[in-house]
């Protein structure tokens, strides 16, 4: 057994991803209010910034598969026994920081993790549900599953003609524009689409790695009917929260304002093929009038 294998006891958290502005820190609101543990270093957005620290760079994929099984190890470690680092693993968390990662991921925030990464002050957290969102680890999941047998993955899909005209784009831009599409990676609202479709094909393609662990959330029928998808949702991770839990979770979904603005927008920019793919779906693709 690797001297960096996951216990099994740490070994099943619930990992929430998608393409960003897709609604996954409503989500994990959702979670952590029936009684799911999000734990870690947080941004405003709830992005666990030690999972940031050690995988969103665009060089992870040429990693050493040596080496991305000691950053879940450290990552895993971190969230739950915090046991003490040995000097090599000490040294790839301090050269983790040291690089900024553009407009959407700067040294200072690295740094900051680095910091709170092994600070005595986060607790260990011992509930018996818990995990982290990072809406990069859409483009990840294949790295990271092996090493983490019970992980249940979900990916946060909301109407793909809202996101191409969302305001978000700093996973096409900054990051994996160009490993899902190719050359042609400028940020313009085809693109955006583009990446919308190939990002969901992705992740539908999980379903031969995770089997059942993997669940794609339709976030505007969660808007549209919250008790119902809540509560599929929770049969999907085995949770059973008190009724007032539930009806808290229900209440605070709102349906963002954002909600069909692709109707305010000229969609013949957008390649015909992916408009169809979006209603194959069953979103909302009619235009007003």
């Amino acid at each position: 057994m690797s001297r960096y294998s996951i216990a099994a006891r740490d070994s099943a958290p619930i990992v929430i991803g998608g393409v960003g502005g897709s609604g996954t820190r409503l989500v994990t609101q959702l979670l952590q209010q029936q009684g799911v543990v999000f734990g870690g270093d947080k941004n405003e957005e709830l992005d666990n910034l030690w999972f940031s620290l050690l995988f969103v760079d665009r060089d992870i994929f040429s990693r050493p598969v040596q080496e991305i099984e000691q950053r879940v190890w450290l990552f895993v470690n971190a969230m739950r026994d915090r046991e003490s680092l040995p000097e090599k693993l000490t040294s790839l968390l301090n050269a983790a920081a040291r690089f900024d990662r553009g407009p959407a991921l700067r040294q200072k925030v690295l740094q900051a993790a680095r910091k709170t990464i092994d600070d005595p002050a986060y607790a260990v957290e011992t509930a018996a549900a818990w995990g982290w969102k990072q809406p990069n680890v859409q483009v990840m999941v294949p790295l990271i599953a092996p090493y983490l047998a019970g992980m249940k993955y979900i990916y946060v899909v909301r109407n793909g003609l809202d996101m191409a005209f969302g305001y978000n784009q700093n996973q096409l831009k900054y990051f994996w524009g160009d490993l899902l599409l190719g050359d042609d990676a400028e940020v313009t609202p085809a693109n955006a689409l583009r990446y919308w479709v190939a990002s969901y094909k992705r992740n539908c393609a999980y379903r031969a790695l995770l089997g059942d662990r993997l669940y794609l959330l339709n976030f505007d029928l969660l808007c549209a009917n919250p008790r119902q998808e809540l509560l599929k949702l929770n049969d999907f991770l085995g949770l059973n929260p008190l009724e007032e839990a539930l009806a808290s979770a229900e209440s605070a979904v709102v349906t963002p304002g954002s909600t069909g603005r692709y109707k305010h927008h000229d969609c013949s920019q957008l390649y015909s093929e992916d408009i169809d793919f979006v209603r194959s779906l069953g979103f909302d693709t009619e235009r007003q009038g």
